[in-house]
């Protein structure tokens, strides 16, 4: 994955989604302007309070608590309008980045998924974003709530007194080396903090899915032990980046307090020398003042986008992810479901030998070939370039006489209902895993429920019944009924070509008996691809093909095979123990 290395790529990428609520960045910017205008008028307030307050009766005293009043109550108007404005992009922005996050691993080829961790993948999707706009958003804020009255107020001073307020700038070199520096050791840090907190969010993943295997092995120590190291990294590395941002503000407190203790003595003499009233003397230093603390917030602003581009560099990775190919141009309207495989080889990356050797196989539309053979015969790699997750090394695979590369890939797996021997179910309702991306039909669920025996356990035992949630990939069921649930969804779909991958392997007899007779219903109207270890499940397939290292040894009915006394002749003694 390539990440972007500079900050204009990284800028100008996390400005495309901000783009479209430029509205709401201006109206931001004019409602902290409004703000910004009333800074100068207090010092300005002060100044006339002085000269002509206490020497003359030029305006009521009860003007003064009106005016200031009012001032305050105007800034913190045009504050709030700002502030609320700013969230409103802020947060749509937000929410067009985590759509086009998701975009990009809905978008992501298959073989990114076999090293990207699901905890990962949450934290950049769902996280991250919020985190980088929030953290360079605050950053926005304090620019035009302490920025631009900082640039007002210094106006104002040099509308005041030119020659001390350029003097006042001498320091700002020193403190730019200051913050520069600083930021660099904090963008160090940052780097480490996030990749550390990656790992946390990879270990409580795990966890989480495979907590049966952990308590199985009696591993809650070990993983509290690997849990404590990784949170301590992260806690190490925290301390650090809080470290080196903490340093930014005391050091350039430090700088401008030079500065400003050089500047008042000059005015001093100033005022002495030249007789400057007290009014003008006191306006000055005001101002001077609430620049500096203006410039004090501004100090703080790098650490935290220093951190929100590191994120942003991981966050962003994730939509450089190379993209699946979809080449195809053609699509099919009305297919039959012959499929050819011609001379097929496939080696995935980093393989000793081929999954697939020249392999030439034959599923005729409207029969039920079963694929049989020992783990890593091959099967599961069949249906892995059927599906089209990858691409043969050599050779092609026909569907209806029609090369599947020039099929587009979305024609070509609407053809297609799969259960695999992984099952996968969402955290909604029974209807919703049924009725997957598919408009809800109550005839067809009731008829895929029955046909998968599961509609008495749904209409009996389920008080909501078909809008029973099944938790997290349906912990709420069992192994058994989870497999149904499986099967339903891709009777539900009523594609042309069904794939079984050990689709009743957690059935029992009843359950997949029942299953097969619904599947047996459809035979001569689809075609049926089974993959089983379990040989009793595949007697009625009109042919078996015998897979081993990536060919096929041996193949026909379940008669015939028995009548060579070949390999599955030996399979099925093995399985019946004699």
């Amino acid at each position: 994955m390539s990440e972007p290395q500079d900050l204009k790529t990284i800028a100008r990428r996390l400005a495309v989604h901000v783009k479209p609520y430029t509205k709401g960045l201006v109206l931001t910017g004019a409602a902290y302007i409004g703000a910004a205008v009333t800074e100068p008028l207090i010092p300005k307030l002060i100044n006339t309070v002085f000269s002509d307050g206490f020497t003359k009766n030029a305006f009521s005293i009860w003007w003064v608590p009106a005016v200031l009043i009012g001032l305050f109550a105007l800034r913190g108007f045009c504050s709030f309008v700002g502030q609320y404005m700013f969230n409103w992009t802020l947060l749509r922005s937000v929410m067009d980045f985590r759509a086009a996050l998701l975009d990009a691993l809905l978008r992501a080829d298959a073989r990114v998924f076999t090293s990207l961790q699901p905890g990962t993948a949450v934290t950049k999707v769902v996280n991250d974003p919020q985190q980088i706009m929030s953290l360079i958003g605050n950053s926005a804020i304090n620019v035009l709530r302490d920025g631009l009255p900082a640039l007002a107020m210094l106006i104002y001073l040099f509308y005041l007194n030119w020659q001390l307020t350029l003097l006042s700038l001498v320091t700002t070199p020193l403190m730019a080396l200051v913050v520069q520096k600083v930021n660099q050791r904090v963008r160090a840090m940052g780097s480490r903090t996030y990749d550390a907190q990656l790992q946390l969010v990879n270990k409580v993943d795990d966890v989480t899915r495979a907590w049966r295997v952990v308590r199985t092995f009696n591993a809650a120590d070990h993983e509290r032990a690997v849990f404590g190291k990784l949170a301590q990294d992260v806690q190490r590395n925290a301390l650090k980046t809080n470290a080196a941002g903490a340093l930014s503000q005391p050091l350039s407190q430090l700088v401008a307090s030079v500065g400003l203790s050089i500047i008042i003595c000059l005015a001093l003499l100033q005022a002495r020398q030249t007789h400057t009233g007290v009014g003008e003397f006191a306006a000055f230093v005001t101002a001077l003042l609430l620049l500096t603390s203006r410039l004090r917030h501004l100090s703080d602003l790098m650490p935290p986008i220093s951190n929100a581009l590191v994120i942003a560099r991981g966050c962003l990775s994730l939509m450089d992810m190379p993209t699946e190919p979809d080449n195809g141009q053609r699509s099919l309207s009305a297919v039959r479901g012959d499929i050819s495989l011609q001379d097929v080889t496939l080696q995935y990356p980093g393989a000793e030998r081929p999954a697939l050797l020249g392999l030439n196989m034959h599923f005729k539309a409207g029969q039920t070939t079963a694929l049989v053979g020992s783990s890593g015969a091959g099967k599961s790699s069949i249906i892995h370039l059927l599906l089209a997750f990858g691409e043969p090394d050599k050779g092609q695979i026909l569907l209806d006489g029609v090369p599947i590369s020039e099929l587009q890939k979305s024609n070509l797996r609407r053809q297609f209902a799969v259960v695999s021997q992984d099952i996968v179910l969402f955290d909604t309702s029974i209807a919703n895993n049924i009725a997957y991306a598919q408009p809800r039909d109550e005839a067809r669920l009731e008829q895929a429920l029955r046909a998968a025996h599961l509609w008495d356990f749904v209409q009996k035992e389920l008080p909501q019944g078909l809008d029973t949630l099944v938790g997290a990939n349906g912990s709420k069921l069992s192994g058994g009924q989870r497999q149904r649930l499986a099967i339903a969804r891709a009777l539900y779909r009523d594609a042309p070509i069904w794939i079984f991958d050990e689709a009743t392997s957690a059935l029992d007899t009843e359950s997949e008996r029942a299953v097969q007779q619904a599947l047996e219903q459809w035979q001569g109207r689809k075609t049926l691809i089974v993959i089983a270890h379990r040989l009793s499940t595949i007697r009625s397939a009109d042919t078996i093909q015998v897979m081993s290292q990536g060919r096929v040894i041996e193949g026909g009915t379940h008669a015939e095979l028995l009548a060579t006394d070949g390999a599955y002749a030996a399979m099925v003694r093995a399985q019946n123990g004699e």
